[in-house]
């Protein structure tokens, strides 16, 4: 088998548009350079930032909740000089209300389909999952991070149709983390998270409590994503192919890189803040976009930048072992964050949460692929309330290590590599990136034994970077290092240069890691909780839906 990138393929200069300092330009789904005279001007940081409501269970017993959760279509509005969006939404709201539960209690959720029989996107039939006779409209939620049973975790085959419901447990048999749900449907998955279907699962513990962070008003949900609107205010879902061409409606891209900014359902928004510390709890919960965040003082996007330095306290599955500062932050699709931001000495400022991620990420230098780099996201607008200020608690203790037992490569009883390979056609466009030449329907191959340590190698021959992500388990990042692009070309996996340990803000539990162009990211995860078939797959979802993603089964 031959191996070609996209350089060998296509060689176009990239270009990016970029948005104004305080102006939106929604292109309404055209990829490309040039702006459209029928697209909506917007302008940013006029919406307040919403607060996803908290949701209140049904029933409630000691150590036992249960909730009743009905995926809805409604309206919602994204900015406030455009009509309402139409959406689909837990409980009819975009982002989800969140959930929270303590470690040990035993959370029920009763999953109800009530969505319409027809779908906000059209759904691409040839794609695996998608094909006559499933039918367009079919959900199937999963708790992102969570330790459950095979027949709780949902699988994307195991969907469901409007009408119907499934009743999931989760026992929270794991220590505090920020966790999130949205709909893994086989096939359609980008289109039903798209809609708007996603929201946090906030996991509390006493370790997390004993610290006395920032809460209640203090403690910030952050879900990053993007979006297209057009010129009445809808949702326009409209990947691109790789040179940038754009596609017919309900035909599959590998990238979907949308033209606004979206924070909690609103398009570029801001949110008053006193002059103390802050909690921020961020979610990157894009389909295809990275965010490098940085929180700038700079007045402009042009001007030179002017960071304030923040604590990143914990990752994907909990608090790290060590926190770290710093003064930015990469995330990846599915990739969450626990920071401390402090606004003290800042009153009368204005902060503006930024992005530097080239899109796509880490940028094709050979590409003519064209979209926005989204760099401005959101305002933080430092108010003084000498009231609130002086209420402030000095009590936060984050400096100490959080107890953590670092797994040792020597233990691990098996290593597997998985190889990421992209098919194209002859034009060097994506037909979708195989995990070993493999599809999601082709035979398990991997399977494990509950208990044990493996180290699991993810090997990148694509040029895009990818967020890997495994259910049921959180694993801990050993290193990355590079290897030899043209041994590879003749069969042969050769590293080369040195290790390079994860960052401290890596250092903690993941459940999704980044595995760079040319590079080998080795994990070590040990197969914890239960028995049972489950998944592992990149979470660019437009990658996911079209087979990067494989099943692996748990066994005694």
């Amino acid at each position: 088998m031959s191996f070609l990138s996209r350089r060998d393929l296509i060689n176009q200069a990239a270009a990016y548009s970029l948005l104004a300092s305080r102006k939106l330009l929604s292109q309404a789904g055209v990829a490309g350079p040039h702006e459209d005279p029928d697209a909506p001007t917007l302008f940013g940081f006029v919406d307040q930032l919403p607060i996803p409501k908290l949701l209140a269970p049904i029933e409630r017993r000691k150590f036992r909740a249960v909730y009743h959760v009905r995926m809805k279509e409604s309206l919602h509005g994204m900015h406030s000089s455009l009509p309402q969006a139409k959406i689909w939404g837990y409980e009819g709201l975009y982002p989800g209300p969140t959930i929270e539960a303590a470690r040990g209690e035993r959370v029920e959720i009763i999953w109800e389909n009530s969505l319409p029989e027809d779908h906000l996107f059209k759904v691409d039939p040839h794609i695996h999952g998608g094909m006559p006779p499933t039918p367009a409209v079919r959900t199937v939620p999963h708790l992102h991070g969570a330790r459950t049973t095979s027949e709780s975790d949902g699988l994307p085959e195991k969907w469901f149709t409007p009408g119907k419901s499934v009743r999931y447990i989760y026992p929270n048999e794991q220590q505090a983390a920020t966790l999130w749900y949205h709909d893994h449907a086989v096939g359609i998955t980008r289109l039903n998270v798209y809609a708007g279907l996603s929201g946090l699962y906030l996991l509390r513990d006493g370790e997390e409590q004993s610290l006395s962070l920032p809460a209640g008003d203090y403690e910030i949900p952050l879900v990053v994503q993007d979006r297209t609107v057009d010129d009445k205010g809808q949702l326009v879902y409209a990947p691109m192919n790789d040179d940038g061409v754009p596609l017919a409606p309900g035909i599959w891209g590998p990238e979907f890189l949308g033209k606004c900014p979206v924070i909690n359902g609103k398009i570029c928004p801001y949110l008053n803040v006193e002059p103390r510390l802050y909690r921020l709890r961020v979610l990157n919960g894009a389909n295809t976009r990275f965010f490098d965040l940085r929180f700038n003082l700079a007045r402009r996007a042009a001007d030179i930048p002017s960071l304030l330095m923040f604590s990143q306290i914990g990752s994907d599955g909990g608090l790290l072992p060590k926190p770290e500062t710093k003064r930015s932050i990469l995330l990846g699709p599915a990739e969450r964050a626990d920071l401390l931001v402090d606004f003290t000495g800042f009153e009368g400022k204005t902060v503006t949460l930024m992005n530097n991620a080239a899109a796509p990420y880490p940028g094709w230098a050979s590409m003519g692929m064209h979209a926005p780099r989204l760099e401005e996201l959101m305002q933080f607008r430092v108010v003084l309330d000498r009231k609130a200020v002086k209420a402030v608690s000095k009590t936060v203790k984050v400096g100490a290590p959080t107890p953590f037992i670092r797994y040792s490569e020597k233990d691990a009883v098996k290593s597997r590599d998985f190889l990421l390979v992209e098919q194209m056609d002859q034009q060097g466009r994506s037909l979708g990136v195989r995990i070993n030449e493999k599809g999601y329907d082709d035979p398990v191959s991997e399977v494990v034994k509950l208990g044990t340590l493996e180290k699991w190698r993810f090997i990148n021959t694509t040029e895009d970077a990818h967020p890997m992500h495994l259910h049921l388990v959180q694993f801990q990042i050993l290193h990355r290092q590079g290897f030899d692009y043209p041994q590879f070309t003749k069969g042969n996996i050769q590293p080369v240069g040195e290790e390079r340990l994860p960052s401290p803000g890596e250092s903690g539990w993941k459940d999704t890691a980044i595995v760079l162009p040319n590079e080998i990211l080795s994990i070590l995860v040990k197969f914890e909780g239960y028995t049972g078939r489950y998944v592992f797959h990149c979470h660019m979802l437009e990658h996911e839906d079209n087979d990067m993603m494989r099943p692996y089964l748990v066994i005694p």
